[in-house]
C-alpha cells in the first residue's frame, strides 16, 4: 500500500492490513499491539472473532460480505474487544486490489481507533441533551416570570384605577349632567321661540324686521367660550357703551348681547337698537341661537365622556400575546392623562413639548402604559395636585427619549438608590405597594431601554427614559 509506513508511524491510533478473497489475512501491521492488545499472530486468526453483539456491528457485517466481494465500500465502523476486556470503536477504510486481469486478489485496509472521539462526541451529546434541557427550563422559567410580570402589570394597573376610579367617575358625570343641562335649555329656548314667533312675524313693523336680520348675520358662531375673566371684563365694556347710548335696560341687554358673542361688535349694535322693543329683539335672537348654542354643549360633553371612555377602555385593555406592536406614545402618555384630569384640574399646569416627527415605536403598549401612569401619577402625588408637570418627547432618530419633570417635593439624596427596589416605599400605609417603580425599571429594562431620574428637594423631580424606536 501507498501510504503503508506513512500509517504504520502514526503508531497507537492506527494499524495496517491486508487479507485475500478468503480472508486470510496477508500482513498485519504491529501497531494492532498498541491498540488491541492482540500481537500480530493473534490479530491474525480474525478480527471479526473479537466483534461484540451490538446494532453497530450488526450493519457492519453486511458491509463486510459486500467488501469480501471486492465491492468497494465506504468507511464503516465496528466495536472490538480487546485482549484486556474493554470495547474499543475501529473506523475502517478498505480498498480492493486487482491483477491485470481485473480479477479481485486481495482487500488492503486502514484501522483508526476512534474511541476516544466516540467518548467525546457522546459527551458532547449528552452534554447539549443537558443543555436543551436547561434552556427549556429556562423558556419555561421566563415564560412564567413574563406572566408573572403581566399579571403584576396588570394588578398595579387596577390599583391604580382604583385611586382613580372617583376622578375617572367624576369627569364621565361631568358631561352628562352637561348634556342633561342642555337638553333642558334647548327645550325651554325652542318652547320660548315658538312663542316669539307670532308676535316677531306679527306685531314687529319692517324695520324691526330688517334689525332682527342684521343683528342675526353679525353673529360669530365660531367664537370659543369665554372663560370667567373675560366675561367679567368685556360685560363691564358692553354695558358702558349701552349706557352711554342711552339704551335701557343695560344689564338685560348686556347679558344677552354677550351670550350671543356679539361683545366686539356693539358699535355695530348700538345704531340699530333704535327701535321700540330692543329687549325683545335680542331675547328672541338669544332663544333661536340657544338651540344651536346648547346643541354645541352636547357635542362638546359627549366627545368628552368618549375620550374618558376610550381611555379607561384602552388604560383596562390587557396584551393578548407576547408580541411586540407598533404603538403612538404620544397619545398613550395623552390617554393617561385624560384618566388623572379630575385631579390635574384641581391645581397643576400640565406642559407638552412634543417634536413633531415622533415615530411609532415597537413596544409593549400595555406595559409602558403602567409606566406613564406610575410615573404621572407619583408627580402628581409629590405636587400635592398643584404645581407644573412637564412631559417632554424627543426624537434621537433611532431612539425616544420621554421627560416627566414635575414641581414636587423632590426625593432626597439618601433614598436616591433605594427608590427602585421591591416594596420600598415613601408613602403611608395603604397608599402604595413599594413595586411601582420597580416594575418601571423591569419594563424599561425589557424594552432594552434605559431610566434614570434628577430630584432636588423642594425643587422637584424629572424622570428620563431613553426607549429604541425597534
Amino acid at each position: 500500500m501507498k501510504y503503508k509506513q506513512l500509517i504504520e508511524s502514526l503508531g497507537n491510533e492506527y494499524f495496517f492490513y491486508s487479507h485475500n478473497t478468503d480472508g486470510e489475512y496477508l500482513y498485519m501491521s504491529p501497531s494492532v499491539e498498541q491498540i488491541l492488545g492482540y500481537d500480530v499472530d493473534e490479530a491474525k486468526l480474525g478480527l471479526v472473532q473479537h466483534m461484540i453483539d451490538s446494532e453497530l456491528n450488526d450493519k457492519t457485517k453486511e458491509i463486510l460480505e459486500k467488501s469480501a466481494t471486492g465491492e468497494k465500500q465506504k468507511t464503516f465502523q465496528l466495536e472490538l474487544k480487546t485482549k484486556d476486556g474493554s470495547i474499543k470503536v475501529i473506523e475502517i477504510t478498505e480498498s480492493p486490489l486487482y491483477n491485470d486481469a481485473g480479477e479481485l486478489i486481495s482487500v488492503e485496509g486502514v484501522a483508526h481507533d476512534i474511541t476516544r472521539r466516540i467518548e467525546r462526541e457522546k459527551t458532547i451529546r449528552q452534554q447539549n441533551q443537558k443543555l436543551k434541557q436547561q434552556t427549556e427550563e429556562l423558556e419555561a422559567t421566563i415564560a412564567d416570570l413574563k406572566l408573572t410580570q403581566s399579571q403584576l402589570v396588570q394588578s398595579e394597573k387596577m390599583r391604580a384605577l382604583g385611586n382613580l376610579i372617583a376622578g375617572v367617575a367624576h369627569e364621565i358625570n361631568t358631561p352628562i349632567g352637561a348634556i342633561n343641562a342642555s337638553v333642558d335649555n334647548i327645550s325651554k329656548s325652542l318652547d320660548e321661540s315658538m312663542d316669539n314667533l307670532y308676535i316677531l312675524f306679527t306685531r314687529l313693523t319692517e324695520h324691526e324686521l330688517v334689525v332682527f336680520l342684521k343683528i342675526m348675520k353679525l353673529i360669530d358662531r365660531s367664537k370659543p367660550p369665554l372663560i370667567s375673566k373675560e366675561k367679567r371684563l368685556y360685560k363691564k365694556q358692553v354695558k358702558e357703551k349701552l349706557e352711554n347710548a342711552g339704551l335701557e335696560d343695560t344689564y338685560t341687554m348686556t347679558d344677552h348681547l354677550i351670550y350671543l358673542n356679539l361683545y366686539e361688535v356693539v358699535d355695530q349694535i348700538i345704531p340699530l337698537m333704535n327701535v321700540e322693543n330692543p329687549v325683545f329683539i335680542l331675547k328672541s335672537l338669544r332663544d333661536i341661537y340657544s338651540v344651536r348654542k346648547n346643541s354645541e354643549n352636547i357635542k362638546l360633553a359627549v366627545e368628552k365622556a368618549s375620550k374618558v371612555v376610550y381611555a379607561l377602555k384602552r388604560f383596562t385593555h390587557k396584551d393578548q400575546g407576547m408580541d411586540k406592536e407598533l404603538s403612538n406614545l404620544k397619545e398613550n402618555i395623552d390617554m393617561v392623562l385624560t384618566l388623572h384630569h379630575n385631579r390635574i384640574k384641581q391645581g397643576i399646569e400640565i406642559v407638552q413639548d412634543y417634536d413633531d416627527d415622533i415615530p411609532l415605536i415597537r413596544c409593549y403598549p400595555d406595559e409602558l402604559v403602567q409606566v406613564w401612569t406610575n410615573i404621572i401619577s407619583n408627580s402628581i402625588q409629590a405636587m400635592d395636585n398643584h404645581g407644573q408637570l412637564t412631559i417632554t418627547i424627543r426624537n434621537l432618530q433611532e431612539r425616544i427619549q420621554v421627560q416627566i419633570a414635575d414641581t414636587g417635593c423632590g426625593i432626597p439624596d439618601d433614598i436616591h438608590e433605594k427608590i427602585f427596589e421591591p416594596f420600598f416605599t415613601t408613602k403611608k400605609a395603604g397608599e402604595g405597594t413599594g413595586i411601582g417603580l420597580e416594575l418601571v425599571l423591569k419594563i424599561i429594562e425589557k424594552h432594552q431601554g434605559n431610566l434614570d431620574f434628577e430630584s432636588e428637594v423642594g425643587k422637584g423631580t424629572t424622570f428620563i427614559i431613553t426607549l429604541p424606536v425597534n
